[in-house]
């Protein structure tokens, strides 16, 4: 019994020895090294795409998004995001495609809307079956369905939602968190699907801000 143990005592030290000579070997740690920095590679690789492809660097230039964004607040934007009740998202204005803009949705497709003059009047909670909005002689009183949001817009703004009960596919209402210093939905009027860029995700300097965004 005694030499068996030894034969295979001996079997078990040659394979060690080979795995640890393997090891050492210079020409196998090369390999590693090469298959470990490949592996890397690729996957910065596929990140860094991935990235391109999804996601935009915003920066934000103004004060029209304070106290919520302010001027020099760097974003991170993801692109073809379907925008909710109250996204902030970025946007190429029609008449300056080559800035971009940054707004809070308040208005989605489907959204009750009425017109009093230049005032406008938004509703999420009305059903799209009931389309008739309160008279107009209560437009302004404390008859206002609840969650009916009151906007003054610009009369040309005004004249392009004019005969527009609710807010058409594709298209959003958006304002400025900051209202007395933000050219948004007022001015501009409705913001069409395909003038979006993107939704703010996440902010990303200044460093003692960082985080994400609601």
């Amino acid at each position: 019994m005694v030499p068996i143990k030894n034969k295979n005592q001996k079997k078990i030290n040659k394979r060690i020895m080979n795995g640890e000579i393997k090891k050492r070997n210079p020409e196998y740690k090369r390999k590693m090294l090469t298959y470990l920095k490949n592996t890397c590679f690729l996957l910065l690789l596929f990140l860094g795409v991935l990235f391109l492809v999804k996601v935009k660097a915003h920066q934000v230039s103004g004060e029209s998004m304070m106290p919520t964004l302010e001027n020099g607040d760097r974003l991170f934007i993801l692109r073809n995001e379907d925008p909710q009740r109250y996204s902030l998202i970025t946007f190429e204005p029609k008449e300056k495609q080559e800035e971009s803009y940054i707004k809070r949705v308040i208005g989605m497709p489907g959204d009750r809307i009425w017109l009093d003059q230049n005032t406008v009047y938004l509703n999420s909670q009305m059903a799209e079956t009931n389309p008739t909005p309160p008279n107009e002689e209560h437009l302004s009183g404390v008859d206002l369905p609840d969650g009916t949001v009151k906007v003054r817009v610009d009369w040309a703004v005004a004249a392009k939602l004019e005969g527009l009960s609710t807010i058409p596919k594709d298209h959003y209402f958006v304002l400025g968190d900051n209202r007395r210093h933000s050219t948004d939905s007022r001015a501009l009027g409705l913001i069409d699907k395909d003038q979006i860029e993107g939704v703010v995700k996440f902010r990303y300097f200044p460093f003692n801000r960082i985080g994400m965004i609601d």
